[in-house]
């Protein structure tokens, strides 16, 4: 596993981190795409841009090949009289690694690396919204149920 390097993505990684992306949710998990694989990391490159404080990317490297990848979306709370600056909630976001690195601890290298961004950062709370894979490396990782963090689906 010495031979996997996890470290904060280049622009130069977009790319690659589009196609990871396009992987899982198409060519793994059937999703029909709006746009060409092109488009999409056009739009990939261009969100990270656009958001370089908001969300950080972390990746996973082997042999200068990215293979994995994991998002922290950070997020501003309004100031209280004691914190007049709150930076609380951080949120992990598709973490995901190539078939050839499973098995192989990367995915709990990369939320270990966002969740030191995330302290890094100041933030109080971390969730992440879990597969049904992933729960029990999150679990591991110190992620639990919180009995008023309450989520509203769309479709509500």
């Amino acid at each position: 596993m010495d031979d996997v390097v996890i470290r904060a993505s280049r622009p130069a990684d977009l790319p690659t981190v589009a196609d990871l992306r396009w992987r899982w949710s198409v060519d793994e998990g059937g999703a029909v795409p709006a746009v060409s694989a092109a488009d999409f990391r056009d739009a990939m490159a261009a969100f990270a841009v656009a958001h370089p404080e908001s969300h950080r990317c972390v990746v996973a490297e082997r042999d200068g090949v990215v293979l994995g990848m994991g998002w922290l979306a950070l997020t501003d709370r309004p100031p209280t009289p004691d914190r007049p600056s709150r930076r609380v909630t951080g949120d992990v976001q598709t973490v995901y690694v190539h078939p050839a690195l499973r098995g192989r601890g990367v995915a709990g290298r990369i939320v270990t690396a966002l969740l030191e961004l995330a302290d890094d950062a100041g933030v109080e709370r971390t969730s992440v919204h879990s597969s049904v894979d992933g729960e029990t490396l999150y679990r591991r990782l110190g992620f639990g149920d919180t009995p008023l963090l309450l989520q509203r689906p769309p479709e509500a």
